[in-house]
């Protein structure tokens, strides 16, 4: 392979690969810290609302404060819930570690010339990678935004197809 081919790969590789597999992986990395707190947030206030509705009726002098602490904690998880089902943070933290893993694998069976990119032959290797790897990306954009459709929409799809 020629140094002015090598170049053209590995310019390739760092500016489109490398930088999305970079995006992919922030973005996988963000909503998974996201949906980790919402989850945990609403463990800890399930928890907490338990306890809180036992201990009003051990300590009836307690019973009001106690219950409205419950009213709050008990809200609290329901809009955990709600926020996810808006945001689908764990949808795309699958999604975009997906994404990140592919083309991670692409580039190093490339890098490695195993799998599809066997051949000796550069510029079939070559237009393997770049098919590919447009390929992931072209089809990630549909997933992505099949992901922000409203909420209610994908709920009442569901529902639907429950029924049907």
């Amino acid at each position: 392979m020629s140094t002015g081919h090598r170049e053209e790969i590995d310019s390739y590789i760092k500016d489109r690969v490398d930088d999305q597999f970079a995006y992919f992986d922030s973005n996988a990395m963000k909503n998974q810290k996201a949906y980790r707190r919402l989850k945990l947030t609403a463990i800890t206030c399930n928890v907490l609302t338990t306890m809180t509705i036992a201990l009003a009726f051990a300590w009836p002098q307690n019973h009001n404060a106690l219950m409205i602490l419950a009213l709050i904690l008990s809200t609290i998880v329901l809009a955990t819930y709600q926020l996810e089902e808006f945001q689908n943070y764990g949808a795309k933290w699958e999604k975009f570690r997906l994404v990140a893993e592919r083309l991670r694998s692409e580039k190093f069976m490339f890098i490695n010339k195993v799998g599809p990119y066997y051949s000796n032959d550069y510029e079939k290797n070559k237009g393997q990678l770049v098919e590919t790897v447009e390929g992931i990306i072209r089809n990630t954009d549909v997933v992505y935004f099949s992901l922000m459709v409203a909420p209610g929409e994908r709920i009442d799809k569901r529902l639907q197809q429950s029924q049907d």
